[in-house]
């Protein structure tokens, strides 16, 4: 046993006529007995060496410790306190390893069963493959901005979507969506997946977009695009989405 409590008050109560020379070789005994757990020999000269009592005042000392608290008996000097407190950690030590042990055996049985399981279960033939990988191969092919593919995997995986819908919307937007038509505009694919753009409405009519994005364009085709007045401006942006 390498560690036990101290009571300070109990110790105080019961040491209080000590030395410090008395205090030093109390405690180098508890010590040494705690950590060995057994009794002491009978034989005091023994102790002394054993826990490096060489001068005279400390085989004193010893000898005056193990009559005022240590208790002889066949077996050798016993101390009370320490025994209990031996005891108490190993009650502690026995009931952590049954818990263990029964944590090891419930987590072997679920392993057991869940291989057994997997044993029985028929393998999955190419028939039954997920064609999700495939599906997803598709759409990013088609999709115009080849970033971040492992986000873009990972979304469409946890999406699932039908890639009939994907493609029809996607066509769509390509051709009508004013986000397409700059690069620096175009969601990154894991965006476009995450933000579910298939559920957009697909139509014939124009889309609304974002008339910042517009009047950017517009800019980038015409620098007094912004020294116009705002009604030239929007009368600008809302010929360029018809």
């Amino acid at each position: 046993m390498h560690y036990y409590q101290k009571n300070i008050g109990d110790y105080r109560r019961d040491t209080m006529n000590l030395s410090l020379l008395e205090h030093g070789v109390y405690m180098t005994l508890i010590d040494h007995y705690t950590l060995n757990e057994e009794p002491f020999s009978l034989d005091q000269l023994d102790i002394c060496w054993a826990i490096g009592a060489r001068t005279e005042d400390e085989k004193t000392a010893v000898c005056l410790i193990l009559s005022k608290f240590f208790i002889e008996t066949k077996k050798g000097y016993t101390h009370k306190r320490c025994d209990e407190e031996i005891a108490k950690y190993h009650a502690k030590s026995d009931k952590a390893k049954e818990s263990i042990n029964k944590r090891w055996n419930k987590d072997t049985n679920v392993i057991r069963t869940y291989n057994e399981g997997n044993t029985n279960q028929e393998p999955i033939t190419k028939n039954q493959e997920p064609l999700t990988n495939k599906d997803f191969e598709t759409f990013y092919a088609k999709y115009p901005k080849k970033v971040k593919r492992p986000n873009a995997e990972k979304a469409w995986l946890k999406a699932k979507p039908d890639i009939d819908i994907v493609m029809k919307a996607l066509e769509y937007q390509l051709s009508n969506d004013s986000r397409f038509r700059d690069t620096q505009y175009i969601p990154h694919p894991s965006t476009w997946i995450n933000g579910k753009e298939w559920e957009n409405e697909v139509s014939k009519k124009e889309e609304v977009v974002d008339r910042l994005v517009i009047a950017n364009e517009l800019y980038k085709q015409d620098e007094g695009f912004y020294n116009l007045t705002k009604e030239e401006q929007n009368e600008r942006i809302n010929s360029y989405t018809k």
